[in-house]
């Protein structure tokens, strides 16, 4: 037996090194990743220093997130300059996955300054900024819009859910005249629209970032709309403001108030200039 040259292990000996299961080993045999030596008797494995390099360097492809049958191609590629390819290829993968992980930790970020700028604006309305978006609008009043360009675009921006938020708009005239009309949809950051392919179309807007009022909404069967509407045209009176846009909300937190009734948060952005005295 080849062990008499050379020193062999036993396969729990190499599973506690590399700190996985046996059964994980046997899996790499199985996939015709190492190939132990067995002794004919008794059918056990054993493996030489070389096959526990060989299992360790295994290990570090599948860290980069190659599948098994990936690695045992590259495994049987015969130059550097295929290996290299294929490292290439995985590099850019492996720096979109990032782009999209820090895309993901910014939407929680932003969630998070959201609700703290909610609290601020809870005691009334505050001057601000709103961030440059892209809209995708699926219902009107209580309504899903039945269209099909609509339907299309919300699978497409439905792949990265965690990434837009739900939004709410109502016209400048419905919020200086307030009547009940408004609409719901999707809203996605300018950068997060930008990297995910969504751009400007038939049913997608985009609005660019602007000075807003910022207030806090709370929507459900019983919220007294007319009062935080005059609050809203109040503060636009004291400030010499004039409204210039349509609203557009983030919907910050949702949640059963009880079995019957169920309230949306709302932190609205809505365009302003100043009235020259």
């Amino acid at each position: 037996m080849k062990g008499d040259i050379m020193k062999t292990y036993k396969i729990g000996e190499i599973a506690k090194l590399l700190g996985i299961s046996a059964e994980t080993v046997r899996n790499y045999e199985k996939k015709g990743l190492i190939h132990p030596y067995k002794e004919e008797e008794t059918q056990y494995r054993y493996y030489d220093i070389i096959q526990i390099n060989h299992l360790l360097n295994l290990q570090k492809y599948q860290k980069y997130g190659y599948h098994l049958n990936e690695i045992k191609d590259i495994m049987n590629y015969k130059t550097m300059e295929d290996i290299e390819v294929s490292l290439v290829k995985r590099e850019q993968d492996l720096v979109n996955e990032a782009f999209l992980l820090n895309l993901r930790l910014n939407s929680i970020h932003t969630t998070i300054s959201s609700m703290l700028q909610a609290k601020s604006a809870k005691e009334g309305c505050i001057l601000g900024e709103r961030p440059a978006l892209y809209r995708l609008q699926y219902q009107k009043n209580l309504e899903l819009l039945q269209d099909e360009r609509i339907q299309q675009e919300m699978v497409k921006w439905l792949r990265y859910a965690d990434l837009p938020f739900m939004s709410a708009s109502i016209s400048k005239e419905s919020l200086e005249n307030s009547h009940e009309e408004f609409n719901f949809g999707f809203c996605l950051n300018q950068r997060t629209a930008e990297f995910l392919g969504i751009q400007q179309n038939e049913v997608v807007e985009f609005y660019d970032r602007c000075p807003a009022i910022i207030l806090y909404y709370e929507a459900s069967e019983n919220t007294d709309r007319i009062k935080a509407m005059k609050k809203l045209q109040d503060f636009v009176k004291e400030q010499n403001l004039r409204i210039i846009g349509d609203s557009i909300s983030k919907v910050i937190f949702a949640r059963w108030i009880n079995e019957t009734e169920y309230m949306i948060s709302h932190l609205v952005w809505i365009p302003y200039e100043h009235i020259d005295k």
